[in-house]
């Protein structure tokens, strides 16, 4: 960042410069003191040292070596500077202006430092053909740049003699404008540079100001108080300053560096300096009738580079056509088949054959808990795990994400194993969702069908294809189109399933389950309904209706039987609903409204939609601040893990129906429902056994320790006015 005492510095710089043209101006027209006009030619390159150094300070590594030595250079040409002032104040002029011996080898000296600070600067690796695309570029440049010398040598030679100090002072002002000539080779030749473009564009004019100084001493040889090298220092100090803030601002970052294949030079400045060339040739000639050798050669020179350029830009034409077009049809991580090739090869296919596309399942998980490095190592090693297994007749494709497709000739599959992938020093064990479809039409979008189905349905890792998925496919559509307008119709229910106290099968709580009638009567299965409102997001929104209705519903019972009548109103949260960070606030705001206290409302969540942690943990652990119950559902048949009992706030779980099944059957059977009361009464916790269906099994139940139970045995799901009546005949009974 710049400093606010740097901040002055272009200022000042500015202000040199401008000074120093009113001074010009002024001079043509009085007479004052040789002194005067040399005080902004010192200021002006002494800013630019100031801001070389304050550059150098303000970078680390390549970046600070090049901005000390560019420092060191400009210190060299503010000395020489002094020195001319001092040569000007002294030395009576004879036809050219005083320059001493001392003050030429001073400027000499910076302006080799500068050049070999540009040349020492790294530029990046390039191919061959870059490399010689370069050479070319520095030679048309070089030609060019000798063509013009040729010219400025004769006319200098016209002006000031042959006379020793006019060749050193020639020598001198060649340098320098060889220094702005290597300014612009470097920005052509490198192809990435640490310091920013902007920067070494800012230095290049530079080398102008030595050819520059000695075409104003003629012009301002007029006037003796005048001179053209105070006339140029300014404009160094300026253009050296403004090169310092292009590196200090914030935006002065690098360059990135290219893909080689994409890697092209510009051919702008080849281009102009050829015009330049042309341009200064076409004049010479209808000035004085003829040309030179030298600038006849450089022409003819300098056309067979640019023929030999063009070839070369062809040929990296060609080359990027074809690096393009292989980036189109190849995965750049993996370098599969992209997406692209792989349908165009589905569609190109003739006879029998099989699609099968294959899901990473939880690859976001794993991608944010070991990082983007190690992601895209397990994709790397999975794609090179998919090319081993299929030979060369198969294509092998990476069609975005974490999703990869085979297409392999005839009807068949390849058996993908289970074994842990190497990923970034991590050993992976992934799950996978493959979609299969075998025959010789339409084989992409039937795999595709396949492939969702295998994805909304946890326990098919491998779907095939069949008819009764198109039909399945187009239900859900249906259903989708229909979730919205059923929500704001007030087509959707509530039913209520009694939660009860063992033995005695006293009513305590109820758990609530959403029905959705059509207007004709028609009833569709949570089973249909609730999958497409995860996938297209409707979750959210209904689950809000869901909690506000469960909450209204517990004020009206509160308000009819007591605040005692019920212990509990469960109500349940989807795994994209525990996404929604908002989800707290729904529930705060919905209790608010009604008046029911959060002890009351009990949130029943699966063990799969917290067990990969993140942000579905954190959701559920802001529900439990607020004070509502956290019950884990269907508990031992998702992602099963007794730590998750002690990294979620849970305060109850219900024993999946699976094992309830299994009770009074053999003690292999009753393990897990056994196990599971003695690990919640450890850790506090309230078990509720769902799916009792027989006396039997209550019984067993009881036996066994748990005290709360749902089931067919005890009642069906009912609506709140059966729960009133049950409630009120337990009043009644109480009584």
């Amino acid at each position: 960042m710049v400093t606010r005492r740097r901040a002055w510095y272009l200022p000042i710089a500015v202000v040199m410069a401008v000074a120093d043209v009113a001074l010009i101006v002024l001079g043509t027209r009085t007479v004052f003191s040789n002194l005067l006009v040399w005080i902004p030619a010192v200021l002006g390159v002494a800013m630019a040292v100031a801001n070389f150094a304050a550059a150098a300070r303000g970078t680390t590594g390549q970046l600070r070596t090049f901005w000390r030595r560019l420092t060191v250079a400009m210190g060299f040409v503010l000395v020489a500077a002094l020195s001319q002032t001092v040569d000007v104040m002294t030395v009576r002029s004879a036809g050219m202006p005083p320059i001493g011996s001392r003050t030429l080898l001073l400027y000499v000296a910076g302006t080799v430092l500068a050049i070999s600070a540009l040349l020492r600067l790294p530029g990046g690796g390039r191919s061959w053909r870059q490399l010689t695309t370069a050479v070319l570029d520095v030679a048309v440049v070089a030609v060019t740049a000798g063509i013009a010398a040729s010219e400025y040598v004769g006319w200098f030679m016209d002006r000031f003699g042959v006379s020793t100090s006019a060749w050193w002072l020639n020598i001198a002002m060649m340098a320098i404008a060889v220094a702005g000539v290597v300014v612009v080779v470097k920005i052509m030749a490198a192809r990435q540079s640490p310091v920013p473009r902007a920067a070494l564009w800012w230095l290049a004019p530079i080398g102008l100001a030595g050819p520059l100084s000695t075409v104003l001493m003629t012009l301002l040889n007029t006037w003796p108080h005048l001179n053209g090298s105070a006339a140029v220092l300014p404009f160094v100090g300026l253009f050296g300053t403004l090169a310092a803030f292009a590196q200090q601002r914030p935006g002065g970052r690098v360059a990135p560096t290219l893909h080689p294949a994409f890697y092209r030079r510009s051919t702008a400045v080849p281009l102009v300096a050829t015009g330049l060339a042309s341009v200064l040739v076409a004049t010479v000639y209808l000035r004085t009738g003829h040309l030179s050798t030298v600038q006849v050669g450089g022409t003819t020179l300098l056309l067979l580079l640019v023929v030999a350029r063009q070839a070369m830009a062809l040929s990296e034409n060609s080359t990027l056509l074809d690096t393009v077009a292989h980036h189109a049809m190849h995965d750049e991580l993996t370098g599969l088949y992209s997406r692209r090739s792989f349908t165009a090869a589905v569609a190109e296919a003739s006879g029998p054959h099989t699609v099968m596309l294959i899901d990473l399942k939880d690859f976001r998980s794993i991608n944010d808990s070991l990082g983007p490095a190690a992601g895209d190592a397990l994709l790397i090693a999975f794609a090179a795990r998919l090319s081993g297994l299929v030979g060369a007749d198969a294509v092998v494709a990476r069609l975005g994400g974490d999703e990869f497709g085979l297409l392999l000739p005839g009807v068949t599959t390849v058996t993908i194993g289970d074994e842990p992938l190497h990923a970034d020093g991590h050993e992976v064990i992934v799950d996978l969702s493959i979609g299969v479809a075998e025959g010789d039409d339409d084989l992409f979008r039937r795999a595709e069908i396949a492939l969702r189905e295998a994805t909304v349905n946890p326990g098919q890792a491998v779907v095939r294809y069949d008819a009764s998925l198109e039909r399945r496919l187009n239900q859900r559509a249906t259903i989708a189109a229909d979730l919205r307008r059923a929500l704001s119709a007030g087509e959707f229910h509530l039913l209520y399933q009694p939660v009860v106290e063992l033995p005695g099968g006293r009513m305590v709580g109820v758990e609530s389950l959403i029905r959705w009638r059509r207007p004709d009567g028609a009833t569709v299965s949570p089973a249909d309904f609730i999958p497409v409102a995860e996938d297209t997001g409707l979750i959210v929104e209904l689950g809000a209706w869901i909690i506000d209705t469960v909450c209204a519903q517990a004020a009206a019972w509160r308000l009819r039987h007591g605040p005692g009548a019920l212990r509990s109103v469960a109500v349940n949260v989807s795994a994209r609903q525990l996404l929604d960070p908002s989800l707290p606030d729904v529930v705060a705001t919905a209790l608010a409204r009604h008046g029911v206290p959060a002890s009351q409302l009990t949130v029943e969540i699966t063990e799969t939609a917290v067990f990969g942690g993140g942000r579905a943990l954190n959701t559920v652990t802001a529900l439990s601040s607020l004070g509502v119950s956290i019950a884990l559902d269907d508990f031992g048949t998702g992602h099963s893990s007794l730590g998750l009992l002690r990294t979620c706030p849970v305060d109850a779980i219900k024993v999946d129906k699976s094992f309830v099944d299994g009770l009074n059957g053999t003690p292999q059977q009753e393990a897990i429902a056994i196990a599971l009361t003695g690990i919640a009464e450890t850790m506090g916790l309230h078990t509720v056994a769902e799916g009792v269906e027989t006396p039997e099994q209550a019984q067993r139940l009881f036996e066994l320790g748990y005290r709360y139970a749902q089931g067919f045995h005890f009642a069906r799901p009912l609506p709140p006015e059966e729960i009133d009546a049950l409630l009120d005949q337990a009043h009644r009974l109480a009584a």
